[in-house]
């Protein structure tokens, strides 16, 4: 009778929103040892550990990942943290799953995808919609023909509440926050992108204008194949959260909606009743659970995670090419990628 195999020691950066959940995931899947917490924040690493009975946290990032004990790291920290970490992680070794994006710019992330290859360490990039069952089958039944020729493609995510200007100030924006998991699935349902044109508002506050960083995006796509698309998003609806993603092709179309996320619809003599979603880690637990249990089966597997780095340059490129035709007024073309094909051709 063989032993069984040894668990993938984990160490979990980043102990916020995203972190935390993680966190929970991470501590009840089979195979998988969270073996530490760190974040800058030392008393929400603490926090987290704790919640979890994880043996060990801290802040110092640099130190726990060149621990020997650990086998893998999961990167949820901001944004502009992850290229560094990467490249630490890389460097030491450890199978890497890294929330997007890879980086702050799309040079970076370059760099970044270079030394990934050069370590030849597992890596995915957390487009976590995939692993949702309705998506899931959308992109099944998309690559196998189902639809016929893809004709066109609409996605949209609208966030409840809008964020202060503070947090606008400090984030990403909605180019690389939001419109990211809509353009990671216009890439693999219709494939290299030719030309991006955006349209942007700031509605809840007129200084996010200022700053370059809109809440309110209408974006356009010309595909390679032909195919046409949009995408909008919007980060404060008022009544909570939405996603929509819609299919066309020459045999049919479809839809995957988060209106009837309980599978119950009432029908009532003056009005229809759906699940309310307030936020995205109710309408997406699943898959976040899931693409975590991919990247684990992988490393297990010794097989190449996915979505993998390549996907998550293509992804930034593209997101870029976005704010780009925003902030010059014209139709941009998204610059080439390296490696497993690229969004577009470069301007």
């Amino acid at each position: 009778m063989s032993a069984a195999p040894r668990p993938i020691r984990t160490l979990l950066v980043g102990a916020g929103l995203m972190g935390a959940f993680h966190a929970r995931t991470l501590a009840s899947t089979i195979g998988v040892v969270l073996h530490a917490v760190v974040d800058a924040d030392g008393d929400a690493a603490t926090r987290v550990a704790r919640d979890v009975d994880a043996p060990d946290h801290g802040v110092d990032a640099v130190a726990a990942i060149a621990d020997e004990e650990i086998d893998a790291v999961v990167i949820a920290s901001p944004a502009a943290t992850h290229g560094a970490l990467i490249e630490i992680a890389a460097a030491a070794g450890k199978a890497i799953f890294c929330e997007k994006p890879l980086g702050v710019t799309l040079d970076e992330a370059t760099r970044v995808a270079r030394i990934v290859a050069a370590a030849g360490v597992p890596f995915q990039i957390g487009f976590q919609r995939r692993f949702d069952p309705g998506t899931a089958r959308l992109l099944a039944l998309t690559a196998a023909g189902g639809l016929g020729t893809i004709e066109t493609f609409r996605s949209m995510t609208a966030d409840p509440t809008g964020p202060t200007f503070e947090a606008m100030s400090r984030s990403a924006g909605i180019f690389h926050d939001t419109l990211s998991h809509d353009m990671d699935l216009a890439l693999a349902i219709c494939g290299d992108i030719e030309e991006v044109a955006t349209l942007g508002a700031s509605m809840t506050d007129a200084r996010f204008a200022d700053i370059g960083k809109p809440d309110t995006t209408i974006i356009t796509l010309r595909f390679a194949s032909g195919a046409l698309g949009v995408i909008e998003n919007r980060l404060r609806t008022g009544y909570g959260y939405e996603t929509v993603l819609e299919v066309g092709g020459s045999g049919g179309k479809g839809v995957v909606r988060d209106d009837a996320l309980d599978s119950l619809t009432l029908f009532r003599d003056d009005r229809i009743e759906r699940a309310h979603v307030p936020w995205f880690l109710e309408r997406f637990a699943e898959a976040y659970r899931g693409e975590l249990s991919a990247f684990f089966a992988a490393v297990r597997a010794g097989r190449a995670p996915d979505p993998g780095i390549a996907q998550g340059l293509r992804v930034l490129a593209a997101c870029e090419a976005a704010e780009r035709s925003y902030r010059e007024g014209h139709p941009c073309r998204p610059h080439r990628t390296e490696g497993g094909g690229s969004a577009g051709v470069a301007s």
